[in-house]
């Protein structure tokens, strides 16, 4: 029985209305560094050098990652409109969308059975456990890889059914689609002879090893070309292997309560390291797992064994790399698609005169599963949402009440993110970012005694902690003390300025302080060649104009507007030099600019040095 196409176009629009319905769209946590301030992704000439360069994944160097087809994406959302947090959730909704409809027709082509494929590709499409996978944009890498690997098990599937070399080609294709978007793709080698295995094909013959090859050729290529972040992740692990093994045997358990009993969902989970096998909670873990296995064995029925294997090697990556964060509801993404078919098995295998039962019960947990999904998007609408929620049900976690503190200082809200930053102290009272933090909250509230006592602290601590030496240097400045700032953002020179920050603040002082243009210039040039920016391109334009070099000036004030349009400084700067070069028409119309900008303190002047220009 073929599966109707207006059922899938209806499931696919269903699952993106829930999803669009729910969220209202918002950039959070890692999106900052790696698409807002990402300065690679304004032109799609960039494109080629995502393929070659992990660097560009983000504005921090540090944070490479490989992942060139998602880099490519958050491109062209950027020339579309740019940094639209609507445009890019809508893109995170359409792929989610198609990854429902490859679910339903990968897996009525591996069992053939209708209630299968539609149990497993409603609980994909509605599971609350898709939420971040879809709200959150930088998980835009789980489900473009989930795109690309479905994609590949679907033709490749047909190809071994029709015989049609483009079937095998397009499988190709889209595997290698899957492996540029997150290196997680590459359990599609595993996956393969899984299905393979499924449809009771032999795994160890010739011609069954020749077509896995060139499937393994590719994966070696990504892996060659990514060595630099693969090589750090397993060269320079964040945990001792054997604590990352007892840890994931209990994740994996918890995994499964998450899908069973969805109601306590978070960006965080309140979930701690493991140090040994003789923790009650490992050992339980590993015997329930290995009873699993066993009694899905035992039973001697392929699909629950193929539908717990999934499962196992889509998460294997994850819980063999030891990473940063323990838990990801995100990383479920793909496992749904296992437990979708083990749960599709269980209500086929209910006795004929039972299936009306079942079938109400499956559109009442369907409907249920809707309304949690509903539910949990809309706490991804903002930053303060999302890490409240992740407070609450986490409070024994730092970073909730980290980035809660920081949503709230961009809310304005200071008691009370002075009060969540209080809540990550009493967790960690040496944490250095939150300590930072509390700092800089201080210093914007014009509190610098307690602000310097915070920062003079880490700084004991930790020397090294540039963003803390550049805070202090700043703080410094605010109080007037110039020569002493120059000296700490010299000071933050030696532990490295891979944001800029110091040299254009160099640069600044050098200005304004010193009227020194040309070791401004320097500085500026400096910093803007690690990180560029509308207002350092500003300051540099100045700097130039002082030293005399009006088209070097103008052609920094254009960089600024290249970089924002709506700069009302580049615009006011840039009129000003118009006008004492005599270039009256160019500059009424920058100057006539800047006033139609409400609200700008620049406005009121731009408006008198057009009626000046203004013939009587």
């Amino acid at each position: 029985m073929r599966i109707c196409r207006k059922w899938t176009l209806l499931l696919a629009l269903a699952a993106g209305f829930v999803q669009w319905l729910g969220g209202q769209g918002a950039f959070h946590y890692d999106d900052f560094h790696s698409i807002v301030h990402n300065p690679h992704l304004r032109s799609l000439e960039n494109i080629p050098r995502f393929f070659s360069d992990p660097t560009l994944f983000s504005g921090d160097a540090k944070q490479a990652m490989y992942r060139p087809v998602v880099l490519t994406t958050y491109a062209l959302n950027y020339a579309f409109d740019g940094f639209d947090p609507h445009v890019f959730r809508l893109f995170n909704i359409v792929i989610h969308a198609i990854n429902c409809a490859l679910v339903l027709h990968l897996v009525h082509a591996l069992t053939r059975l209708p209630a299968i494929a539609w149990t497993a590709a409603l609980l994909f499409a509605f599971h609350p456990l898709s939420v971040e996978s879809v709200q959150y944009i930088s998980s835009r890498s789980e489900s473009l890889m989930a795109l690309g690997l479905l994609s590949a098990l679907l033709c490749y599937e047909r190809w071994q059914r029709e015989g049609a070399r483009r079937w095998y080609g397009l499988s190709l294709g889209a595997f290698a689609l899957s492996v540029l978007s997150k290196s997680v793709g590459c359990v599609g080698l595993l996956l393969l002879p899984l299905c393979d295995w499924l449809q009771g094909r032999s795994i160890a013959r010739r011609g069954r090893l020749l077509a896995y090859a060139p499937f393994l050729v590719l994966v070696g290529m990504y892996v060659s070309v990514s060595h630099q972040v693969v090589g750090k992740a397993i060269g320079a692990p964040v945990r001792h292997y054997d604590v990352q093994l007892w840890t994931q045997l209990k994740a994996w358990v918890y995994y499964a309560w998450l899908g069973t009993m969805p109601a306590q969902l978070s960006v965080e989970h309140q979930f701690f390291l493991s140090h040994s096998l003789g923790v009650p909670a490992v050992w339980l873990a590993l015997l329930l797992i290995v009873s699993l296995l066993w009694v899905a064995a035992v039973a001697r029925q392929r699909l629950p064994l193929f539908a717990l294997l999934w499962c196992a090697l889509v998460l294997l990556p994850a819980s063999v790399v030891p990473l940063i964060v323990l838990v990801n509801e995100h990383r479920l993404y793909l496992a749904l698609v296992g437990a979708g078919i083990g749960l599709g098995w269980l209500v086929n295998a209910v006795p004929i005169n039972r299936h009306r039962v079942a079938l109400y019960s499956a559109a009442v947990y369907t409907l249920l599963l809707v309304w949690m999904a509903f539910e949990r998007a809309q706490v991804w609408r903002s930053e303060e949402a999302l890490w409240a929620d992740a407070a609450s049900k986490a409070p024994g976690m730092l970073k909730p009440h980290l980035r809660l503190g920081d949503a709230l200082v961009e809310a304005g809200a200071f008691a009370r993110a002075e009060a969540a930053y209080g809540r990550a102290l009493q967790l960690r009272p040496q944490h250095p970012a939150t300590r930072n933090n509390l700092g800089r909250l201080y210093m914007r509230q014009g509190r610098f005694e307690e602000a310097e006592a915070h920062f003079r602290t880490l700084l004991e601590v930790s020397p090294d902690i540039v963003q803390a030496r550049l805070n202090w240097a700043l703080l410094l400045l605010r109080r007037g003390a110039w020569l002493e700032a120059e000296g700490a953002y010299r000071e933050a020179l030696r532990y490295g300025d891979t944001g800029g920050e110091a040299q254009k603040k160099l640069g600044y002082i050098a200005l304004h302080h010193r009227a020194d243009s040309q070791r401004a210039v320097d500085h500026l040039r400096a910093g803007l060649a690690l990180r560029p920016d509308a207002s350092t391109w500003t300051v540099l334009g100045v700097a130039l104009r002082s030293g005399g070099q009006n088209e070097q000036a103008e052609a920094a004030y254009r960089a600024a507007l290249a970089l924002d349009g709506e700069s009302a400084d580049a615009w006011f700067n840039l009129g000003n030099l118009y006008r004492d070069t005599g270039q009256r028409a160019q500059a009424r119309d920058a100057y006539r600019r800047v006033a139609e900008m409400a609200g700008e303190p620049l406005a009121q002047k731009a408006v008198q040095e057009l009626q000046l220009l203004t013939p009587q």
